[in-house]
């Protein structure tokens, strides 16, 4: 069960019980003793527990561990789910668990990420050929996309996983600074992944046409995509497959252990 079907389920589940309580009110409300009869005796509801502070959710190793102090500490961690050098390149980059939660959160609202991993954006041009009068995405493209593809393939799934939920403490606190209230960074992330997963690379590469100065697709059904998805398009369908296919791994590793 997703985390969105629990929080319906229990929401639905505590109206029954006081709409439950509502009823029995009405029926035996005219059967309560008077003023003269014997009083009730109420139990005492008890004091609910406070939620836990950041320091008490951490792990021993992440002890004393703030979101402005925890760059060096996911640089160890995360550098360790993979032996990619260009990793290591990326950890470089500071606010690292800021930047993740933003892309997430944007992912998941149909926005591209690429304000949050500028780092990330490949230094060779957008290309098209030409076919007569009309223009399609050179497949030479989509080798621009290789690397990320390729780091993002080699974490380890299990690691990853784990390493998420060890972080999550500091990732519920930046997303707090950016959530509307009642929101879940854990919904974030099954939204992000399920938005991406909805992406069917075309088996041939797409038709473009310009539009000012950008290119925009021909197909409709493509274009309507949102940037977030389309950003996903433009990796090309061999590295968009086989993001794909990770992402449904992590999700299963996520849920597993949930």
């Amino acid at each position: 069960m997703s985390s969105t079907t629990k929080v319906i389920a229990a929401v639905f589940a505590a109206l029954l019980v006081v709409a439950a309580a509502v009823v029995l009110w009405l029926l035996f409300a005219a059967d309560e003793p008077g003023p003269e009869g014997p009083v009730a005796v109420t139990t005492p509801l008890p004091e609910p527990s406070p939620t836990p502070t950041l320091a008490e959710r951490l792990s021993a190793r992440l002890a004393g561990t703030t979101l402005q102090t925890s760059d060096a500490v996911v640089r160890e961690l995360v550098g360790q789910l993979s032996a990619r050098p260009a990793l290591t390149k990326w950890l470089a980059h500071e606010d690292l668990v800021r930047r993740f939660v933003a892309a997430v959160d944007n992912v998941g609202n149909g926005v591209s990420p690429t304000t949050q991993l500028t780092f990330m954006r490949p230094e060779e041009p957008f290309k098209v050929v030409q076919r007569g009068d009309r223009f399609f995405i050179d497949p030479a493209s989509y080798d621009r996309y290789d690397l990320p593809t390729q780091v993002f393939l080699s974490l380890d799934t299990e690691g990853t996983a784990a390493l998420y939920r060890e972080l999550e403490p500091l990732v519920d606190e930046a997303y707090r600074e950016i959530s509307p209230p009642g929101s879940s960074f854990a919904d974030r992330v099954e939204a992000a992944i399920d938005h991406l997963l909805e992406v069917v690379p075309p088996a041939e590469p797409p038709q473009v046409e310009r539009k000012v100065v950008t290119w925009v697709y021909v197909d409709e059904s493509l274009e309507n995509l949102s940037d977030a998805q389309k950003q996903l398009l433009r990796m090309g369908p061999e590295n968009a497959l086989l993001i794909k296919a990770k992402l449904r791994e992590l999700k299963a590793e996520l849920s597993a252990n949930s």
